[in-house]
């Protein structure tokens, strides 16, 4: 089969990335305007060659009920010219979405509409119309925005080994050309006219204007994007194995890292570190700039021993002492909490997803106590019934072993050095009025077993399975 140029490149753009292996079946984002026509038509041209299947989808954003409702006509024609299946949707409540922005809205409900495709046709990728003007104009907008080398990346060929973009090193100028020679039309979509968004002001004013200067303009721009992909991804290797070695602590909510570690790094890698470890827990930096990571790089050095700064969605970072935590749940605070246990067994505490099990113990179970903090062991006749089991109050005191005196709780949270908001999630488990143990920290000195003791209590505290 001959191929057209535009053809051989798109073809050598999705061999060089791998972007479609033999027997998958590919979504083509289809909107009708010229570049997605012209995914379209390549695709279905190069479909035998790279033996996979298409589906045609279209969403239909219900924002212009005239033009959206021809649009979506115009795709469902082109998918049955092209004998493809076809999918579409109308996107609803659009302003009801999250998102600091009306594209940012907007394109959530896409990569939505393109999950529940995927899922429905059992599909393994999806196919974007981006093309190298699409990556100028990423670039120039994270230029403008003061972003770094990463920003400069602009739009990846592929991403998340699903979403592909096999025009991204075809012009639109090379779009339009071959629609021509195709004999294909497609539909001018007039939102895109609309200069009250950023990228269209780039697209209408600047780069015209930067074109005169230099013909070639976006071909650069593109091999920028390029370079400064193979650079980051370099620098995002040596990233995530500083990340490594500074963890101290890691779950699906929460991040520790060693500030002593940090303190060692070159500030540059500092920096990378942290937009890592923000990756990590929010599994994207979207609406992380540099300066959010340079909020966080302050911390660092702060002589406070405990400092906090707030980033995008609810995302906290605080430093106390040598430690600093990236978390997502911090900001939700746990209110007071108490209840009591008659007898030994076991009690759920859902506000801080924790179980406490109590149960008779043997001097062999007390001899292997030193393995696990969240195990402790008490002289069970000491024990007065009820016990109740409740979080942190201000006041608390008690005995630590092997102190012949009491010590505020809080004072043993700072010698500790224990997060301000972690304190009311850790478990007070009392007796009467004495405090016999912080769970996971320390017994109560006058509860501890002896030689003597002849019953032992054995208490454990563990994350409970949802």
């Amino acid at each position: 089969m001959s191929l057209h140029p535009t053809e051989k490149r798109v073809l050598s753009t999705i061999l060089d990335h791998n972007m479609v292996e033999p027997g998958d079946v590919v979504v083509v984002a289809v909107s009708g305007g010229a570049d997605s026509v012209c995914l379209l038509r390549i695709l279905s041209k190069l479909r035998d060659t790279l033996a996979m299947s298409l589906i045609v989808a279209h969403l239909n954003h219900g924002l212009r009920p005239l033009e959206d409702k021809k649009e979506t006509e115009f795709v469902a024609d082109l998918a049955g010219i092209f004998n493809l299946p076809f999918a579409s949707e109308k996107a609803h409540n659009l302003v009801r979405v999250p998102g600091t922005s009306f594209e940012e809205k907007a394109r959530i409900i896409r990569y939505s509409f393109f999950e529940k495709i995927l899922s429905e046709h059992d599909a393994q990728k999806v196919a974007l119309g981006h093309s190298m003007n699409d990556q100028a104009e990423t670039v120039l907008m994270n230029l403008l925005r003061g972003s770094g080398p990463k920003g400069l990346s602009g739009i990846p060929p592929i991403r998340d080994n699903r979403y592909i973009r096999p025009l991204i090193q075809v012009t639109r100028d090379e779009i339009h050309a071959y629609l021509k020679d195709q004999n294909m039309s497609f539909i001018v979509d007039s939102s895109n006219l609309d200069k009250k968004y950023l990228r269209n002001k780039i697209r209408l004013d600047l780069i015209p204007l930067l074109l005169g200067y230099q013909p070639r303009f976006i071909e650069h721009l593109g091999a920028l994007a390029s370079l400064c992909r193979e650079k980051t991804h370099s620098i995002e290797e040596e990233a995530r194995t500083f990340l490594k070695k500074a963890t101290l602590h890691s779950s699906q909510d929460a991040i520790d890292l060693s500030v002593s570690v940090l303190k060692d790094l070159p500030m540059s890698t500092q920096f990378d570190v942290i937009r890592e470890a923000i990756k990590q827990i929010r599994g994207t930096l979207r609406r992380i700039n540099r300066e959010h990571v340079r909020a966080v790089r302050d911390l660092i050095n702060n002589p406070k021993p405990q400092v906090r700064t707030n980033l995008p969605e609810k995302l906290v970072v605080i430093k106390t002492y040598e430690r600093l935590r990236f978390a997502t749940d911090l900001e939700d605070e746990i209110k007071d909490f108490s209840c009591q246990l008659e007898h030994m067994g076991s009690i759920h505490i859902p506000e801080i997803n924790q179980t406490l099990f109590l149960k008779e113990g043997t001097k062999r179970d007390f001899s292997e106590s030193f393995l696990s903090p969240r195990v402790a062991f008490m002289d069970l006749e000491k024990i007065e019934w009820p016990l109740s089991v409740r979080n942190f109050r201000v006041g608390d005191k008690f005995m630590p072993l092997g102190l012949k005196g009491s010590k505020k709780v809080k004072d043993v949270f700072i010698d500790k050095k224990i997060f301000s908001e972690e304190r009311k999630r850790i478990l007070i488990l009392t007796s009467g009025n004495d405090i016999i143990w912080v769970c996971g920290i320390q017994i109560d000195d006058r509860y501890r077993v002896r030689d003597s003791t002849k019953r032992i209590l054995r208490c454990e505290v563990a994350e409970s399975v949802l």
